[in-house]
């Protein structure tokens, strides 16, 4: 006995493998959408979390203690031998491409400043001196910072 299943005015029609093929594939493809949709609302919605239902994280953090301004080079009168960008200072073409955003010198604090620009200081002649105007990337915003003499700022840590 063939299945059959309803057709629009009374008459009924055979389910064929196709047509129960394309009903699975349907059935799932929904429930796979539904589940990646509305699987990360229990932990936004109710504080719940779970191995199971990962809530939404895109791009948390990325720029947190990132510079963005301009490196100054100025010699023992005060005179400006240069600006450099936070690339530039850092010795990078770029910034990392990972998957997972890691960046071994970022800035939190001021004291920080001079591990990320090493290289602009490890280069500097004698009697000369490194400053810095612009902001750093908190998980707030981006905070103002203004360091004078940044290579000698090395271990504080405000």
């Amino acid at each position: 006995m063939t299945d059959m299943a309803p057709s629009g005015f009374g008459a009924a029609t055979p389910v064929t493998p196709l047509i129960a093929g394309k009903r699975l594939r349907h059935v799932c493809f929904t429930a796979i959408a539904a589940f990646i949709l509305l699987g990360p609302a229990p932990g936004q919605l109710f504080g719940q979390s779970s191995p199971w239902l990962r809530e939404w994280v895109m791009f948390s953090g990325v720029g947190v203690g990132i510079p963005k301004g301009q490196f100054t080079v100025n010699d023992a009168n005060g005179s400006d031998q240069g600006s450099y960008t936070p690339l530039a200072a850092a010795g990078l073409d770029r910034y990392p491409r990972m998957s997972h955003y890691r960046f071994e010198n970022r800035v939190f604090a001021s004291g920080d400043m001079a591990g990320f620009a090493a290289p602009l200081c490890a280069s500097l002649a004698p009697g000369q001196h490194v400053s810095f105007e612009g902001w750093v990337g908190t998980r707030q915003g981006w905070a103002e910072m203004s360091i004078e003499t940044v290579c000698a700022m090395q271990g504080d840590t405000q």
